[in-house]
């Protein structure tokens, strides 16, 4: 059992990081109010490559990927590769069939012999085939719907600085009134993990670029190397461009709708990777450059107090186990800094994602709850990778 002083330490400083959210979130408003800035336009759009990895996905989701990607709003140069990972049922045959038809866009086929076992190394085979002068690289997922504008406005954000290795946009599971787990990871994206990303774009310190839509600017990718030699790769690339003294921009507005895993032991592999992928990244930034990860830590350990240690957990412990009204103080802090953000990102969402008054109640009970379901999940992830388990991608 953590010690009283741990855990009153790493709940005090992860509250802490959070009310300093809060009042960068507050003082921006107030910039915004008075500046009225407008919304970032190019004079030239660059040439955007796009992969598009799949494996024997459902055919039905993975063409509604396809004709999202085809009514992209973009309006510069747009070439798709798409990435056969060595399928083995029916879902090469019907693309094929999809790319017969006249596109308006540029599409090619990578076919790859047999499947490597994780996704990162189907993106690195691809990388090859990319034209000469690609400018960015976008991932997007075989079972991810990008809004029309989303590529455009991902675009802009990214190339709002010469410093932006890469973006991402607000990434939204799918079917949320389908069942409660759906509901759970709905609330999860769309709230405080929302919020806190919108503050970490304004500094620089977006730490994770969701892989399920993500760009990078193609120039980085051939000097930092390509994903496949990370179990997560998204996190892992992010880090590693951190490191290098790169930044990461964030589109709230480039929206991407996503399936999200639909039973409770499929979250949970999904998770078990992810919290893996979490310290898998910091080893890699820490071997590049230990000071620039330094910098990046009060994010980590605020992810760590809320995967390790959940705000409801140390309620109880504070009342009950410890009887520490340190601690039960400090922790009650927390979760209603914690439900102010849920309430802002809901907010600021809720013209885009049809939000209601209803949704303001339920996204601080839902990433509660599913903190605590987590909990094992991100355990058993952190020791996999403390004691070097053999790498297995667990949601394929």
């Amino acid at each position: 059992m953590f010690s009283q002083f741990v855990l009153t330490g790493l709940v005090g400083f992860s509250t802490l990081v959070l009310l300093c959210c809060l009042v960068f979130l507050a003082g921006w408003a107030l910039f915004k109010a008075v500046r009225r800035p407008t919304a970032p336009t190019l004079a030239h759009y660059p040439f955007v490559s796009i992969l598009v990895p799949f494996y024997n996905e459902p055919e039905a989701s993975f063409l509604m990927t396809l004709d999202a990607i085809e009514h992209a709003d973009y309006p510069g140069r747009i070439e798709v590769l798409l990435v056969d990972d060595g399928s083995t049922n029916s879902t090469p045959a019907t693309v094929a069939t999809w790319l017969a038809q006249p596109r308006d866009k540029t599409y090619r086929l990578i076919s790859l012999e047999r499947n490597g076992g994780a996704k990162g190394l189907a993106l690195d085979a691809a990388l090859p085939q990319l034209s000469a002068d690609s400018d960015v690289v976008t991932v997007i997922d075989s079972d991810t719907v990008i809004m029309p504008c989303s590529l455009r406005r991902a675009v802009e954000a990214l190339y709002s600085s010469p410093r932006h290795a890469a973006a991402c946009g607000l990434i939204v599971p799918a079917g949320r009134h389908n069942s409660w787990l759906h509901r759970l990871q709905f609330y999860e994206h769309v709230g405080a993990l929302a919020a806190i990303r919108y503050v970490q774009s304004k500094i620089g310190v977006v730490n994770v670029v969701a892989g399920a839509f993500s760009l990078h600017r193609t120039e980085v990718i051939r000097e930092l190397g390509g994903w496949g030699e990370w179990l997560v790769e998204d996190i892992a690339w992010t880090w590693r461009a951190l490191a290098h003294g790169y930044s990461i921009a964030y589109a709230p507005d480039a929206i991407a709708y996503t399936i999200c895993p639909s039973t409770f032991f499929g979250l949970f592999r999904q998770r078990r990777r992810w919290a893996r992928g979490r310290l898998e990244s910091f080893r890699v930034a820490w071997r590049i450059s230990w000071p620039r990860t330094m910098k990046m830590l009060p994010w980590w350990l605020l992810w760590a107090q809320s995967a390790l240690v959940p705000t409801l957990l140390l309620l109880i412990a504070g009342a009950s186990i410890y009887r520490s009204p340190t601690l039960l103080g400090i922790a009650a802090l927390n979760w209603w800094l914690m439900a102010l953000l849920n309430f802002i990102a809901v907010m600021q969402a809720r013209t885009r994602l049809q939000l209601g008054p209803l949704d303001l109640v339920l996204v601080s009970i839902c990433n509660t709850v599913i903190d605590v379901l987590l909990l094992p999940a991100n355990v058993i992830g952190l020791i996999d990778e403390l004691r070097g388990h053999r790498k297995t991608w667990l949601t394929r």
